[in-house]
């Protein structure tokens, strides 16, 4: 960002004040020194190198996004603002940023304002040409990952060139989701504070797919950890990365059904709820285990394959015998580790499971009807959207009902 650096040192000199540079998100892209005490908006600004959503608001209501000359934003007392003038840093019509200079008490001569609305217009020009090869790489990454099997030799060559990378590295891929409907745009993890130019970004059906040169697996995943990282400062959406296994950068498509796949197994849905600041965010297609089987093309018919009349029956039975079922099924039959978890006596959990059998019809000492129950109800946590764990109660809540049970 050496270009803009200039231009912003130049605008301030010419204004005679603080300037800043911000991208069409308000995502800083290089500010000038300010000698005199800040006001609240460009510390914000220089210290989360971007504005506030609510900040970004307020200035977009004096019409910036729109405006094709100088914007003069009055001072806000309340706000502890300063005023501003705002020159739209454009290109062929299209407000690429905003050049913004805090107004000094005795104001700025027009002549200094024509200047320095040449200077926006050079960052515009700057900007545009960022956007254009972020276009550019996102084509290269699509057409790779579209490629044909055994045709994917060019588009790797020309990806590498474009990402500045060795032809012969590996890759993997990440593609990042949030709930259905929620868009996630590749723009959102470009610039300042963004992901490095090494690493490829295209957009494809409102989720973000990530080409990862890597050596190892754990460069990858730290790739998708930065990525949700960027994400979180634009949106309040839960997002989640499927990644794919490290390959050869010309059969990267591979790690893409792999990354895709992993992907339809954890995504969020609408009405999961929230989700635990500890839950996993970063989920590799090679440590789902038996949970692959819900992210391969016939992952919808697996889903009603397993819900058996059986499974169907205790499901519908109360939530604690589904509870118990899972949590035993889980431990291998464990009565011990069993009663450690749901802090039951090991009477209440023996009552509850022939409930179960009694329900079901199964009998959980035969090995394939164990089989049957787990992955039923594997399946049937995972697809509703609370996490492949039902609810364990409190240790308390477990002795309350310990003690019922002695009592019965």
């Amino acid at each position: 960002m050496a270009d803009v650096q200039d231009l912003v040192d130049e605008a301030s000199a010419i204004l005679l004040a603080p300037v800043t540079l911000e991208d069409r998100r308000f995502r800083l892209l290089a500010f000038a020194a300010h000698a005199e005490d800040a006001d609240s908006v460009r510390v914000e600004t220089v210290m989360s190198r971007g504005a506030h959503p609510r900040t970004r608001e307020w200035f977009e209501s004096f019409g910036i996004a729109r405006a094709t000359g100088p914007v003069h934003v009055p001072a806000d007392p309340e706000r502890g603002t300063a005023a501003r003038l705002c020159l739209p840093a454009r290109w062929h019509g299209v407000v690429h940023g905003y050049l913004w200079a805090v107004e000094p008490p005795e104001g700025l001569t027009p002549e200094r304002i024509r200047a320095a609305a040449v200077l926006a217009d050079r960052a515009g020009a700057h900007l545009a040409r960022l956007a254009s090869r972020r276009h550019e790489t996102e084509r290269l990454v699509l057409d790779l990952l579209d490629a044909a099997a055994g045709g994917g030799a060019g588009p790797a060559r020309e990806l590498a060139d474009e990402l500045a990378v060795d032809p012969a590295t590996h890759a993997a891929v990440v593609v990042l989701g949030a709930a259905p409907g929620v868009r996630l745009r590749a723009e959102e993890v470009h610039g300042p504070g963004g992901l490095p130019r090494r690493i490829g970004v295209a957009e494809r059906s409102g989720d973000l797919v990530l080409v990862v040169p890597a050596d190892d697996d754990p460069e990858v995943h730290d790739a998708a950890e930065s990525a949700l990282r960027v994400l979180a400062k634009v949106t309040d959406a839960h997002v989640v990365a499927g990644v794919g296994r490290l390959v050869a950068l010309p059969v990267v498509a591979s790690s893409l059904r792999e990354a895709r796949a992993a992907l339809r197994v954890v995504r969020p849905t609408p009405a999961g709820g929230e989700v635990p600041p500890v839950a996993a965010r970063v989920h590799p297609w090679a440590s789902l285990g038996i949970e692959r089987l819900l992210g391969t093309a016939a992952g919808d018919e697996l889903l009603e394959a397993v819900r058996t009349p059986a499974v169907a029956e205790l499901l519908a039975a109360a939530p604690e015998l589904v509870e118990t079922a899972q949590i035993y099924l889980d431990e291998a039959g464990s009565m011990a580790a069993t009663s450690d978890r749901l802090g039951l006596h090991r009477q209440s959990i023996y009552a509850r499971l022939r409930r179960v059998e009694s329900l079901t019809g199964l009998d959980l000492s035969r090995g394939r009807d164990r089989l049957e129950l787990h992955l039923g109800l594997l399946v049937a946590t995972k697809d509703s959207g609370h996490g492949s764990r039902p609810h364990t109660r409190t240790t308390e809540e477990g002795r309350r009902e310990s003690s019922r049970s002695r009592e019965r």
